[in-house]
């Protein structure tokens, strides 16, 4: 019969002779019941690399590893990435690397500090608590938190109930360079300073397209004029290719300068809530595109709520063809601003700020069908 030992913390553990015990209960990663312990066995034969979560070494013993009995989550604690304790972007990134092969990332609720980009692998799940679970991302200037580790091919992951907020200018919290076909749900964005972006998505011609958002949000630090964009779907990388044929679901941006920004084609927002922006649409080709042989892009909008967009909807090509549909919009110093209003269509029972205004399609835009 094998006893079952318990100690305190890994650094006992690394001292454990493993003759004197092959399983042992770890009662904390520093601290007892600061959510990195857990149950370890004696592995002779084990070559495995150290990782400082699911293999540890002996210093007793060059051959051999202790190894964490599995659990169906990896849990980031496991790697010593504890709630407010300094800087932990490393021990995160050790336990985002864990899940490789596939695997839910759980982040429990409660402070993490990051000051370097997360790289995400194909078919990871990254699991928080919602708003509880605050990611304070201060990395450096033209990066992002949240990335995905391999751009080429495209990969599939998806994040869900996570709090980044964005407190260095020229950063952001998502780039969604390499993301296709992934989900994002429940995520909050807060952006704490100017010249920042929640949901970052240049295309380098593979991604990121076929995405769906669920329930995302974004928040700015407000005053006039701060340059930062909710959704910035642009074309950052080569200035040719933005994303494309993604579906956003609900969700509310405010504060920021531009809510959604997009050159990309085929994309879907429904039901989204703007408030205190300067833009909430705006459509515009990439740069190479505007003496492209091919131009246009098509884009949609339904069910939109918006209050004190001061500009809801802003067309900066001619060629940028969008339909979109209003809920409620009050507030607003212009609906529309267009270069052209053929081939675009808006319906909008708001064409005032006064109630008696408020039972009329707005008539500014005109259709005028394709001709084949």
């Amino acid at each position: 019969m094998q006893h079952l030992y318990a100690i305190t913390n890994i650094a006992e553990l690394q001292k454990l002779n493993p003759r004197d015990a092959e399983h042992v209960r770890v009662a904390g990663y520093r601290n007892p019941a600061d959510g990195g312990g857990g149950d370890f066995y004696w592995d002779v034969n084990s070559k495995l690399d150290v990782d400082q979560g699911h293999v540890f070494q002996s210093t007793h013993e060059i051959s051999g590893r202790w190894r964490r009995l599995p659990s169906a989550n990896i849990d980031v604690r496991h790697f010593g990435a504890l709630p407010s304790s300094g800087d932990v972007s490393n021990q995160l990134q050790k336990a985002l690397n864990a899940g490789e092969s596939g695997g839910t990332i759980h982040i429990p609720a409660g402070h993490y500090t990051i000051t370097r980009p997360l790289m995400v692998h194909q078919g990871t799940t990254v699991r928080g608590d919602g708003l509880l679970t605050e990611i304070h991302y201060s990395g450096p200037k033209g990066s992002s938190c949240w990335n995905a580790a391999q751009r080429s091919p495209a990969t599939s992951m998806s994040f869900y109930g996570l709090n980044t907020l964005v407190l260095n200018e020229h950063t952001s919290a998502f780039r969604l360079t390499g993301m296709s076909y992934s989900r994002f749900d429940l995520l909050f964005v807060h952006l704490r300073v100017p010249n920042t972006s929640a949901y970052f998505g240049p295309s380098n011609g593979e991604s990121p397209y076929y995405n769906v958002f669920t329930n995302c949000h974004a928040s700015g630090p407000g005053g006039d004029s701060n340059g930062c964009v909710g959704f910035d779907w642009g074309s950052q990388d080569d200035g040719d290719l933005a994303p494309n044929a993604n579906q956003i679901f609900g969700g509310h941006v405010n504060s920021v300068d531009i809510a959604v920004r997009c050159q990309g084609t085929g994309n879907i927002f429904h039901g989204q809530v703007i408030e205190m922006v300067n833009v909430g649409y705006e459509f515009d080709l990439p740069p190479k595109r505007y003496n492209a042989q091919s131009q246009g892009i098509s884009n949609d909008v339904m069910g939109l709520y918006a209050e004190y967009a001061k500009v809801v909807f802003e067309q900066k090509h001619e060629t940028c063809y969008f339909i979109a549909q209003t809920a409620m919009v009050t507030g607003h110093e212009l609906m529309l601003k267009a270069k052209s209003r053929d081939n675009c269509v808006l319906l909008s029972s708001h064409s005032g700020q006064l109630p008696m205004n408020r039972s009329f399609f707005q008539k500014a835009v005109e259709f005028k069908p394709l001709e084949f």
